[in-house]
């Protein structure tokens, strides 16, 4: 897992561990400070790798092993239907930032900013 989803490795358990709760409050809240802290270029290859990971772990239980157990992801996913709907919103949000940066880009060159 180090090694095929290295980046994806490296963003999921620096914000979603054991601590999480205390320092962000919520899951939605590590997520934001997460994409907020990662420069874009980052969160493409991030994006990348989970798409990837989703792609090679159609089972939800098998993804919900490799994001606990292979990427350290500590969350307490209940039914594994909850860590497909993890990576999703992980996704989502991503993207959604991802586009955001390239639009902002997009109206500042168009200002003259």
């Amino acid at each position: 897992m180090e090694r095929r989803y290295h980046r994806l490795r490296q963003f999921l358990p620096c914000y979603f561990h054991e601590d999480r709760d205390l320092l962000y409050g919520s899951v939605e809240d590590a997520l934001a400070t997460a994409i907020a802290e990662q420069p874009v270029a980052l969160r493409q290859q991030v994006r990348r790798e989970l798409a990837a990971l989703l792609e090679e772990h159609a089972d939800d239980a098998m993804l919900r092993q490799a994001l606990n157990d292979g990427l350290g992801v500590n969350l307490h996913f209940r039914k594994p239907a909850e860590a497909r709907a993890f990576a999703e919103m992980v996704d989502r949000d991503l993207l959604a930032s991802i586009k955001a940066h390239f639009e902002d880009r997009r109206t500042q060159g168009h200002d003259g900013a």
